[in-house]
């Protein structure tokens, strides 16, 4: 009976590690912060103006502007226009908005990075300037590319298949079980 009861909260484990281990992959990206400088027909934003970043129409993000043409800062704890996308919209262009007015810029939405973008809000340029990035490794600033340049997204990380930590896990605790 004591061996059943062994196997018993053995099983237990192993299925409880296994629930925790389908969790991990539900952990939205991180995400993608800018700031710069924004004018609307060259003529610098007043404070007090809400810069909203969209990805395919929807709202991911937005930011009150706090002094005259300009948005967020380059400082460690400086305010930003945070980009909360999903996993599915890693890829896919941000457009940035004042009102019904649309920039000049868009970039392609990449997780932990964090971009000086200017932002121009002219009649007749909306989205025609792509001033995406390529993805840094190391998740600090990335970097802008020249004209010379041409952005190519890079794999930085490979997955590991998700059975192979609970399996390992149960493992141990099946080794672990067996001492006592």
């Amino acid at each position: 009976m004591e061996t059943w009861n062994m196997y018993y909260k053995t099983g237990v484990c192993i299925l409880f590690i296994i629930l925790l281990a389908a969790g991990v992959s539900a952990i939205p990206p991180l995400p993608y912060e800018f700031y710069g400088n924004v004018s609307i027909n060259e003529t610098p934003v007043v404070a007090g103006t809400i810069i909203i970043a969209k990805v395919n129409g929807t709202e991911v993000g937005n930011i009150t502007t706090t002094a005259v043409g300009a948005y967020g800062g380059a400082g460690t704890f400086d305010r930003r226009l945070v980009v909360n996308g999903a996993e599915d919209q890693i890829g896919e262009y941000i457009t940035f908005w004042i009102g019904d007015k649309q920039a000049a810029q868009k970039v392609k939405l990449y997780a932990g990075e964090s971009q000086k973008l200017d932002l121009t809000f002219i009649p007749g340029k909306e989205g025609s300037i792509d001033a995406s990035v390529t993805p840094s490794q190391s998740g600090t600033i990335a970097n802008v590319p020249t004209d010379e340049e041409t952005p190519v997204p890079t794999e930085t990380q490979t997955k590991a298949p998700l059975f192979i930590a609970p399996i390992a896990a149960g493992l141990a605790l099946f080794i672990l079980g067996r001492r006592e």
